[in-house]
């Protein structure tokens, strides 16, 4: 078994001659951590399909944690969690279940727990990746995601409430 230094792709730039500048937020010191978050208080009954939206992420953002709190949804009550439009752009799914696949809140509660990779669509590289092009766009559409979840099991019990938090950077 060999034994390998290795660098990362932006910490190769930085020693190659000349010298390669990583963008803010892949790699190169100086990026400014944003936040966005929202909370609804969801009801008992709320059914399969249902799409709550939770806060907004630019076209450009490079997401670096998804955090979710909430109550223990009792006996029944899961959910996917990824991108929408903003209904100012038709409000249609993106990616439904970038980051949660069907995740059961019978399993709460849960406090700012990590969900960036639960689903395993949205792996490590693409972590390093602008949304447009983790969404398998061209170019970037200069524009705005909702950050959504779809009931994928119906709620039975008691409403719980959520609060997914989005923390990123632009480059």
């Amino acid at each position: 078994m060999a034994t390998n230094n290795t660098s990362s792709s932006a910490l190769t730039n930085e020693t190659a001659t000349p010298i390669v500048k990583s963008n803010p937020g892949e790699g190169s010191r100086g990026q400014m951590l944003k936040s966005a978050q929202g909370y609804i208080a969801n009801n008992a009954d709320d059914t399969s399909g249902s799409i709550q939206r939770f806060c907004r992420v630019p076209s450009n953002a490079l997401i670096r944690s998804v955090k979710l709190s909430t109550a223990d949804a009792t006996t029944a009550g899961a959910i996917n969690l990824g991108l929408y439009d903003t209904e100012d752009n038709g409000g249609a799914v993106v990616d439904a279940d970038l980051f949660v696949s069907a995740l059961d809140l019978t399993g709460g509660p849960f406090s700012k727990a990590e969900q960036i990779d639960e689903s395993g669509e949205f792996t490590y590289a693409e972590q390093m990746t602008p949304l447009w092009e983790v969404l398998g766009l061209s170019a970037d559409p200069h524009k705005e995601y909702d950050v959504a979840s779809t009931i994928s099991t119906t709620f039975n019990g008691a409403g719980v409430g959520q609060i997914v938090e989005v923390q990123y950077v632009t480059p």
